[in-house]
């Protein structure tokens, strides 16, 4: 099985969320060896410039951004593979816990009241 290598830097280590048109992949940085957090949206046949223009201000945006608790901006590609083309926001891996944890748990401390 070979490892899929992003921008010859980015190692994917698995997926984390899929939608249509797009993807979020956990990354080991080649570079730093650090974990990263790959989102990729793919001009597919049912792109649209609006999901662009949003994807390229989201990463503006986490550019300005700066607390411990947000994933920060770490680099912007543009990705061509043989039947594809992608562009991919690279940020920081910030690691948590699943909102459905939470939530089970939560209900779990209100039925004990």
């Amino acid at each position: 099985m070979s490892t899929k290598v992003l921008a010859e830097r980015y190692e994917v280590q698995r997926q984390l969320g899929k939608q249509t048109g797009r993807q979020t992949l956990l990354a080991r940085d080649l570079q730093t060896q650090e974990l990263v957090v790959i989102k990729q949206l793919f001009l597919g046949s049912d792109f649209e410039w609006q999901d662009l223009k949003l994807f390229e201000r989201e990463a503006e945006t986490l550019k300005a951004l700066s607390h411990p608790a947000i994933a920060r901006y770490l680099d912007y590609l543009e990705i061509d593979e043989l039947n594809s083309k992608s562009f991919a926001l690279v940020q920081t891996y910030v690691e948590g816990k699943l909102c459905k944890s939470i939530c089970d748990r939560g209900v779990l401390l209100a039925k004990a009241r």
